[in-house]
């Protein structure tokens, strides 16, 4: 799925930059500096860290208006970066809220409210969202989830984690602390006149992370988690008015909705499936793909390769 419209999103996106090339230098800079309105809360990122990534995110993932009838969505209108701001500060968010990794469930109320089982207690209008609610975490859970985005930092019950990377692992929140600061030296050494990334028009931008010792680092995990904000359920805080399930066809969850006694019971009218379609489903050959790429480093983790 995300692999076709970033290559759809990239193909049109090339005339998108020819436009920028265009206006004015310092209206393109105010536009793709644009920083978080002042009351968005900032969880992990500071501002520099929150505009650069949201810079790059709007380059990974942009908007384009290539038809009357057609308007690609990206990273900005979907608001990614609040997503990746709210992941990696987890464990920053206040009481009694707590760490937002799992919503609580089991219903978000935008299939329409499901049966109210409570005979004699008036239904609430509107239902509330049960996924903006988060989920109890055990103490191994919280281990896990605080390594993974903290690094190990010399704690002795975190040390399995750099037993597994073969050497110190490096967490997420360090990732992009130094990943912003490679590209700020990048863009320093590249174009002398820019002091950072954020600084850098669209199309030098574009330039400075279609280098290959640079797309295959920072901007590749960046890249995964603005998919994860873009096509998420909104109450991670990405896909804002849900412009992403909507851009690709997809309804949403619709529990408890479900289907009908109609929908049930009628004949399937649909295709048989081929022997082609059948190949293309084998699971075998499926996960034999997935043991393929390169095995991520202790120290650059996001650098590692595998899947499809």
């Amino acid at each position: 799925m995300g692999g076709g419209v970033s290559r759809r999103s990239f193909l049109k996106g090339a005339g998108a930059v020819g436009v920028l090339a265009l206006l004015p230098a310092e209206l393109v800079r105010q536009v793709v500096s644009r920083t978080a309105e002042a009351a968005e809360p900032h969880y992990f990122l500071d501002a520099h860290q929150y505009a650069t990534v949201q810079a790059l995110c709007r380059r990974l993932i942009f908007c384009t208006d290539a038809a009357p009838t057609e308007k690609d969505p990206g990273a900005l209108e979907a608001n990614v970066i609040a997503y990746i701001d709210l992941f990696l500060g987890a464990f920053n968010i206040p009481a009694p809220t707590g760490p937002h990794i799992w919503g609580d469930g089991p219903f978000s109320g935008r299939a329409g409210p499901p049966p109210w089982p409570f005979a004699g207690t008036p239904q609430p209008d509107p239902y509330p969202d049960d996924f903006a609610r988060s989920a109890p975490l055990s103490a191994t859970d919280i281990l896990s989830w605080r390594t993974l985005l903290e690094g190990t930092k010399g704690l002795p019950e975190r040390k399995w984690a750099d037993v597994a990377a073969g050497g110190k692992y490096v967490g997420l929140q360090d990732q992009y602390v130094q990943g912003v600061k490679d590209l700020d030296a990048a863009a320093a050494q590249m174009f002398p006149t820019s002091k950072d990334f954020v600084s850098l028009m669209p199309l030098q931008q574009d330039l400075l992370i279609a280098r290959p010792d640079i797309t295959t680092g920072f901007p590749s995990l960046v890249f995964q988690h603005a998919c994860e904000g873009m096509y998420g359920a909104p109450e991670y805080g990405g896909n804002k008015d849900l412009v992403g399930w909507k851009y690709i066809g997809w309804p949403g969850d619709a529990q408890p909705r479900g289907y009908t006694a109609e929908q049930m019971l009628a004949p399937d009218t649909s295709a048989p499936i081929s022997a082609a379609e059948l190949k293309g489903l084998d699971i075998q050959e499926l996960f034999a793909h997935l043991a393929l790429g390169t095995p991520r480093e202790a120290k650059a983790p996001w650098k590692g390769r595998r899947g499809l």
